[in-house]
């Protein structure tokens, strides 16, 4: 009975409908306003909040990333490392290339000093320094990379060095470092270096003030990160985040000509996403989806996250939540995982999330548990002599019909 009532109240939440005053992807009114004319060679438009991505241009193209693999470095040093753990500064950090904070031989230098070194002046030094210091060689922290990129869902990406100094088998896609950069940004440590326009520096043998190269960060509206990068093979590239009230957007263009140039592209991106979307909350973490008894005890099935979506300012759509029980056996705790629940927008699936159990569920007590053991198996018995019972019956009816 009990499980009739849940497909039944299951059934009918199937039908609710959600509605809101937006829709779920760019209908071909929006097109006409989608930015044209972009030279990047890969770029990409994200919504942080919604997870969704709101113009495309060549996303999954693998490209070379040069500096804004610092981004990685970075949140892997945060989230592996200790701040204020001094880091010794190596003959192959202090004979790196290009930009760098001139760190010497021997030099010690906090982790976090280094963060900053990293993230604003883009050092290349910092980046083998830190690199060796949290993963013991520049190719062993490359594998770090590597996973952790698999683990945010960056699948194809491949990196090799630290800075993103050129190599040939070091590549990223312009959606693999929106996923990249939207991951570091939850990190509170992360964005406040990112959002730092200037610092002053102290090294053994150089002292200055250290001003991020993101111009974006002086320019735009709302800009709050990231990082940007450039060699001769990857051009100029970058990864920016910008935010107005709840909603926050990252830009990644990759394979650009000029600094002028990427800015002003990145700048047209954001813009679109800001003027021509809104984002709205589809269900709210907390929102009861279904209850099921069980052991005497009824249970709610709880949203396990907030559920959003990025949508033309000027449609409207309607969302179904369809979810589905599968309860583990008791006892189970409070916020034990006893569902899921998938939800729909025109037939078309645009998030999961899981259910949480609201309560603590204790197993039967033994008494009880016996009683249904016992029924069980009596009920199986009074089966067993049936099957058995009746084909006997049968050849004896048989049996004295002949005899007639």
């Amino acid at each position: 009975m009990r499980k009739l009532r849940q497909m039944i109240t299951a059934c009918c939440i199937m039908l609710c409908l959600l509605s809101f005053s937006s829709i779920s992807q760019v209908g071909a009114a929006h097109e006409e306003k989608k930015p044209t004319g972009l030279t990047a060679q890969g770029a990409v438009l994200y919504d942080r909040q919604s997870g969704q991505f709101l113009f495309e241009q060549h996303p999954d193209l693998r490209l070379y990333p040069a500096s804004i693999t610092k981004v990685l470095t970075a949140i892997l040093a945060l989230e592996k490392g200790d701040l204020n753990a001094k880091v010794k500064t190596s003959k192959l950090a202090r004979e790196q290339e290009g930009n760098r904070i001139y760190l010497e031989y021997d030099e010690e230098q906090t982790l976090g000093n280094l963060l900053y070194g990293l993230m604003l002046n883009s050092g290349n030094d910092a980046a083998v320094a830190i690199a060796e210091h949290i993963g013991g060689s520049v190719e062993q922290f490359a594998a770090m990379m590597n996973d952790k990129a698999t683990e945010i869902g960056a699948t194809n990406s491949h990196f090799v060095t630290p800075s993103g100094l050129h190599d040939d088998d070091h590549y990223t896609t312009a959606r693999d470092m929106a996923l990249i950069s939207s991951y570091a940004m939850n990190n509170e440590t992360f964005r406040k270096i990112v959002a730092t326009e200037t610092l002053p520096w102290k090294g053994q043998v150089w002292e200055s003030l250290l001003v991020n190269l993101n111009q974006m960060l002086f320019e735009y509206e709302g800009a709050t990160g990231i990082k940007t990068g450039f060699t001769d093979q990857a051009q100029q590239t970058i990864t920016v985040s910008a935010k107005r009230g709840e909603r926050e957007l990252i830009a990644v263009l990759m394979g650009v000509e000029n600094r002028p140039k990427i800015r002003e592209e990145a700048t047209r991106l954001l813009d679109y996403g800001f003027d021509q979307f809104v984002t709205k909350q589809v269900a709210a973490k907390g929102d009861l989806l279904q209850s099921f008894d069980m052991n005497g005890t009824t249970v709610q099935a709880l949203l396990a996250r907030d559920i959003y979506r990025t949508l033309p300012r000027e449609s409207s759509a309607a969302f179904e939540a369809v979810p589905q029980i599968s309860v583990p056996p008791a006892p189970f705790a409070k916020g034990a995982v006893v569902g899921t629940v998938d939800y729909f927008e025109a037939g078309q699936k645009i998030a999961t999330a899981d259910l949480l159990s609201a309560s603590d569920v204790a197993a039967l007590p033994p008494t009880e548990a016996a009683l249904v053991t016992e029924d069980k198996f009596l009920l199986l018995s009074t089966l067993i002599a049936v099957l058995l019972y009746v084909p006997k019956r049968i050849g004896k009816l048989k049996r004295s019909s002949r005899s007639l």
